[in-house]
């Protein structure tokens, strides 16, 4: 992509319009692999995806010039760290555009001014190596070693990073 064909990124807070794409995303292997809740391919589950009630603290949809790609999602906040535990996923047909370090960006400089949050954390599986990468390419420091719930694999070695903000 030139750079004068770059999208817009921004973040908006997910609604029932979202429910048919984040379905057709949820059919991607990788999505239901990777994510912690192995991703939505119902409707109930896309709701829950939008309405929280998988478990997460709050999530957002990925735009690209105002078109869904993905989702950013705070799965809990630790009160006594002031630590945010952040996921994501992108959709297959939005992969390599950049949606993924954006929603970090934005999402970084919105909590930047959130009293209860100063760090921001990533869980990442071992295998899934562009994650890595980014969380290595945005300042993301890699404090430990341990594991994530990745949606049907289950328990799986994972690598935990973080960024004071």
């Amino acid at each position: 992509m030139s750079t004068s064909q770059q999208k817009t990124f921004s973040l908006r807070n997910l609604d029932e319009q979202d429910v048919s794409w984040i379905i057709e995303a949820s059919n991607d292997v990788a999505i239901q692999q990777m994510t912690s809740h192995g991703g939505a391919q119902t409707q109930e589950a896309a709701l829950s995806v939008i309405n929280c009630s998988n478990g997460d603290f709050k999530s957002w949809a990925i735009l690209g010039d105002n078109e869904p790609l993905g989702v950013i999602s705070i799965h809990s906040v630790d009160g006594l760290s002031a630590t945010a535990d952040v996921g994501y996923w992108v959709a297959p047909w939005a992969r390599r555009q950049g949606a993924a370090a954006a929603a970090l960006r934005l999402l970084e400089k919105e909590l930047s001014s959130s009293p209860e949050i100063s760090c921001i954390q990533l869980k990442i599986m071992n295998a899934n190596e562009p994650s890595l990468a980014l969380a290595r390419s945005l300042g993301f420091e890699e404090v430990s070693s341990g594991s994530c719930s990745c949606g049907t694999q289950g328990e799986v070695s994972a690598r935990v990073f973080e960024k004071k903000i």
